[in-house]
């Protein structure tokens, strides 16, 4: 873990500290020049669409929403970056996993388990932009802070044995029987931590970017509070600091300058 941390925070220092066209051609540099250096519309504001593709692209539970608003200033081969971003998970199931806690030789009750997270955060950052003809690439950095919560609960449900399978009751019957011991937990953290970007700009036209990027991000959570904490089944263990770090950022931003 602490070589990959090693790696993610030092390869872009590295790289965006050499010059662009370092190992290019003349008539590279002067093409590159044109497209980058000299921009007359040097500001940049932006959308990430992804999530209005995300539910036609993505059939899987669980899977990481991102929304995002961001501004760039141009200055020359590199850009100034802010954003404002909010994240979730979307199409969240009723449950994540469950395992049995008690049978009969009619019956079997299981406990059911589910947790989601939501957070804003702030980036500041910078991106460095090699571009060639219509198309150029860039990497970037941002340092992240922001405020959010992580929400988890539990239930008990009752099957009941009918022609060799088993059969919920219905949700009125066990919230009758069993379900007075609901778990419910909710954390609220300090957001803090790093992305990386790595992205293909396509100019549309003089005034319009579409960008495709990567950006995987490590983050670290610093506990505030628990704002709620219901566990009379002592399934929780004790809230703390974690470490995350997540690949799965695809951004799709579309960008007007000005």
């Amino acid at each position: 873990m602490r070589k990959f941390l090693f790696l993610f925070l030092i390869f872009p220092a590295v790289l965006l500290s050499q010059d662009p066209f370092l190992d290019t051609t003349k008539s590279l540099i002067s093409d590159s020049l044109k497209s980058i250096e000299y921009e007359s519309s040097p500001n940049y504001i932006g959308l990430n669409i992804t999530p209005l593709m995300s539910g036609i692209i993505n059939s899987r539970d669980n899977y990481n929403v991102k929304l995002s608003a961001m501004y760039k200033r141009n200055f020359g081969y590199k850009n100034l970056r802010l954003s404002f971003n909010y994240l979730t998970e979307g199409n969240s199931p009723e449950f994540n996993f469950y395992y049995p806690v008690s049978s009969t030789d009619t019956s079997i009750t299981n406990r059911y388990f589910n947790s989601n997270y939501s957070y804003t955060d702030f980036r500041f950052g910078f991106e460095e932009l090699r571009g060639y003809s219509g198309t150029r690439v860039h990497v970037g950095m941002d340092a992240i802070i922001g405020y959010g919560s992580n929400k988890s609960n539990y239930f008990d449900r009752l099957l009941i044995k009918d022609n060799g399978n088993y059969v919920s009751v219905g949700d009125s019957l066990n919230d009758l029987l069993i379900n007075d011991d609901k778990g419910n937990r909710i954390n609220n953290y300090l957001v803090t931590g790093l992305d990386v970007s790595f992205g293909l700009d396509w100019m549309i036209n003089d005034s319009f970017i579409f960008t495709v990027q990567i950006t995987p991000q490590f983050n670290y959570f610093i506990l505030i509070n628990e704002k709620e904490n219901i566990d009379p089944k002592e399934q929780y263990i004790e809230s703390t600091n974690y470490v995350d770090f997540r690949l799965g950022y695809l951004d799709l931003n579309l960008v007007y300058k000005f």
